[in-house]
């Protein structure tokens, strides 16, 4: 038996050729068409009472204590959850 190893290729001139294996992502879940429309009210509501992209942004990603949670997350989990949403834009919109 002969301890074949295998030959180590020369260095080349050209860089090592990657592949896309990082690109591969696991399947994203994707919204019923009934998390599409109140995510969609939410975001409209959200905009006509903040009027600005990032109180937009930092009101529908940042916890409430209110609400318990993401007013984002909320608002997509359930009617009553969009309904204390927009309850809530309506407040803050009162407020100032």
């Amino acid at each position: 038996m002969s301890d074949s190893k295998p030959a180590e290729t020369p260095p080349s001139d050209q860089p090592e050729r990657r592949t896309r294996s990082f690109r591969k992502h696991a399947p994203v879940k994707r919204l019923s068409p009934e998390q599409l429309r109140r995510q969609n009210d939410v975001l409209r509501c959200a905009w006509r009472n903040l009027s600005a992209a990032h109180p937009v942004i930092a009101f529908l990603n940042t916890h409430n204590e209110s609400l318990g949670g993401q007013p984002l997350h909320i608002a997509l989990h359930s009617d009553e959850g969009l309904l204390r949403v927009e309850t809530i834009l309506r407040e803050m919109t009162l407020r100032t």
